[in-house]
C-alpha cells in the first residue's frame, strides 16, 4: 500500500526516512527514526508498528541489523504480510518483503540506501525512486533527494490507489529534526514538497532553529 525510502548522509551521519501511501495518516505507522542509531520503515498489508520499535531497540542495543531483521521476521506469525526494512547508524540494511502483500511489491538494499513498495501501479516504480534519489543527492541535499525519489513513484503511478498520505522525517545526531507529514491530501507528495518549501522560506521559523541548542551549541537560545 506504499512506496518509502530510508538513506543516510554518510557524511554527516544523518538520516532521513520518506513515504507515501494511498491511505491516510501513514506518518503515525511507516517512517521511524533515532538518530545515531538507525530507521526504519514498517508496512505492507498489515502493517507492524512493534517491529520498527523493537528493531531499533536492538540497534541502540549494539545489535546486528541483518541479525535483527532475521529474528524479528523469524518471531513474527505475521511475516507474511509485512513489508519491513532497518538501516543502522553505519548504513548497513536488511529487510524483507512478505509474500502475501498486494503486488507489485518490492525491495532495493544496498549500503545507505532502501527503498520499498507494494501495491505499486508497476516494477518500473522502484528502481525510478532508486535512480531519481541517487540523481538528486548529486545535486543537494538529503531531504530533496528524498522527496525526488517520491515524486519519482508518483510520475510512474506510485500506489496504485493514489496518494493520500505523506511524511518526511530527517535528523542527525545531536541536531534538529525536520519531522514533516501530510495526513490527508489529494496529492500527499505534492503537498509534502511544497510544505518543505514552505519551511524553508519561513524566515520566522528559520530564525526560530537558529536559537535551539543543539549538540555541537548546547546553550543556544
Amino acid at each position: 500500500m506504499t512506496y518509502s525510502l530510508i538513506a543516510l548522509d554518510s557524511d554527516s551521519q544523518t538520516l532521513g526516512v520518506a513515504c507515501a501511501t494511498g491511505g491516510p495518516a501513514l506518518g503515525g505507522f511507516v517512517p521511524h527514526l533515532l538518530p545515531g542509531v538507525g530507521a526504519a520503515i514498517t508496512q505492507g498489508f498489515s502493517t507492524s508498528v512493534m517491529a520498527a520499535e523493537q528493531g531499533l531497540a536492538r540497534l541502540a542495543a549494539g545489535e546486528a541489523v541483518a541479525a535483527t531483521v532475521a529474528d524479528l521476521r523469524r518471531g513474527d506469525l505475521g511475516e507474511a504480510w509485512r513489508q519491513v526494512a532497518l538501516m543502522e547508524a553505519s548504513g548497513q540494511v536488511a529487510g524483507w518483503t512478505g509474500e502475501q502483500n498486494v503486488p507489485v511489491a518490492d525491495m532495493y538494499l544496498a549500503p545507505g540506501l532502501v527503498v520499498a513498495g507494494n501495491m505499486l501501479a508497476g516494477d518500473e516504480v522502484i528502481p525510478a525512486m532508486v535512480a531519481a534519489y541517487r540523481r538528486a543527492r548529486g545535486e543537494g541535499g538529503l531531504a530533496e533527494a528524498l522527496l525526488a525519489a517520491l515524486l519519482a513513484a508518483h510520475r510512474h503511478g506510485g500506489d496504485h490507489r493514489g496518494t493520500r498520505s505523506a511524511a518526511l522525517k530527517v535528523r542527525a545526531p545531536g541536531g534538529l529534526p525536520l519531522d514533516l507529514r501530510i495526513d490527508e491530501a489529494g496529492d500527499a507528495v505534492a503537498e509534502l514538497c511544497a510544505l518543505h518549501r514552505r519551511v524553508l522560506r519561513d524566515t520566522e521559523f528559520q530564525a526560530f532553529l537558529q536559537r535551539l541548542p543543539t549538540a555541537d551549541d548546547p546553550h543556544r537560545h
